[in-house]
């Protein structure tokens, strides 16, 4: 499936806080309790910390994804797909290119989920190796060599 891509603005902010709590709702909710002013304050922060990419499908908003420098590594973070296009590539081939620049920089990639997400077998599909986890969250790498 065809997408455009495109750096999040202000526009962005609530449709990207609605599609956060799509997609987490129900994992934040059974490992935390979900408590929407700490959830937009989160939000908050990690607007502030860095504008994700905007996944456009047609013209309209289809989901998001963050690929941070981090120095040694890159983390890959705020990857969300509004359900209607989960099951149509789009996922891997976002993965695919976070992976190619990865390669090309020659870094790490590194990711965290929550517990109860369906994204594990995603990940793992594309290299992705669990390094930890704790009672709330999975973290994942995939190295700079895996190929």
């Amino acid at each position: 499936m065809f997408y455009k891509e495109r750096e999040a603005t202000v526009d962005d902010y609530e449709f990207l806080f609605e599609l956060k709590k799509l997609a987490e709702f129900d994992a934040i909710k059974s490992v935390f309790g979900w408590d929407e002013s700490l959830q937009w304050k989160l939000h908050l922060a990690e607007w502030n910390e860095a504008k994700p990419t905007i996944i456009e499908i047609d013209g309209k908003r289809a989901g998001s994804y963050l690929l941070q420098n981090k120095g040694g590594s890159l983390y890959f973070g705020r990857f969300f797909l509004l359900p209607e296009f989960h099951g149509k590539g789009i996922g891997s081939s976002i993965l695919k290119q976070c992976i190619a620049i990865a390669s090309k920089e020659n870094k790490r990639i590194e990711l965290c989920y929550l517990q109860g997400s369906r994204v594990a077998s995603l990940y793992g599909r594309h290299g992705f190796s669990v390094t930890s986890e704790n009672e709330n969250f999975v973290f994942m790498e995939r190295l700079a060599s895996c190929s």
